[in-house]
C-alpha cells in the first residue's frame, strides 16, 4: 500500500505509532529504575552488575536540553540570517513569485500585487512638501 498524505490514522501508521509508544513507555521505566533504585538492590536482588553511573541519569537530560535550546536560540536563527538574502540584494525586492500589477479599476479594488518598493520608500520616508508629492 503506498504512504498516503494525510494526517488521518491508517494501518501502517498506527501500528507504528502503537509500537513507539511502547518502547517510548519502557524506555522511560527502565530510565526510572536505573535513576531512582540503588545499586545494591539492583545488583543483589535483581542480578544486574552493570549500570552505567547515577551520575549519567541527571547529566544526559541536561546535555540534551542544553543542546535543544542552543539549537532554538543560537543555531536555528543563525542559519536563517545566513539563508537571506542581503538589504541590497535584488531578490529582497523581486523574484519569481512577485506579483506586478497589470491592471486598475478606477474606484475599484486593485488586484492583489507586490507593492513596488519606490512606492513603499516614498510613502514611508519622503517628506510631503518635496517635490508636491502628497503623503497621506
Amino acid at each position: 500500500m503506498m504512504a498516503k498524505h494525510t494526517p488521518a490514522p491508517y494501518r501502517p501508521r498506527s501500528v507504528y505509532g502503537y509500537a513507539l509508544y511502547i518502547g517510548s513507555n519502557m524506555v522511560f521505566f527502565l530510565y526510572l529504575v536505573w535513576a531512582v533504585v540503588p545499586d545494591q538492590f539492583l545488583h543483589e536482588k535483581l542480578g544486574l552488575t552493570y549500570w552505567p553511573l547515577k551520575y549519567w541519569a541527571i547529566a544526559l537530560p541536561i546535555w540534551v536540553l542544553t543542546a535543544v535550546a542552543t539549537f532554538i536560540f543560537v543555531i536555528y536563527p543563525a542559519m536563517n540570517m545566513v539563508m537571506t538574502p542581503d538589504i541590497d540584494d535584488m531578490r529582497t525586492i523581486k523574484d519569481e513569485y512577485s506579483l506586478v500589477q497589470n491592471g486598475y479599476v478606477p474606484g475599484g479594488i486593485p488586484p492583489v500585487s507586490d507593492i513596488p518598493i519606490a512606492d513603499v520608500c516614498r510613502k514611508l520616508y519622503l517628506k510631503p512638501h518635496i517635490n508636491g508629492y502628497d503623503n497621506r
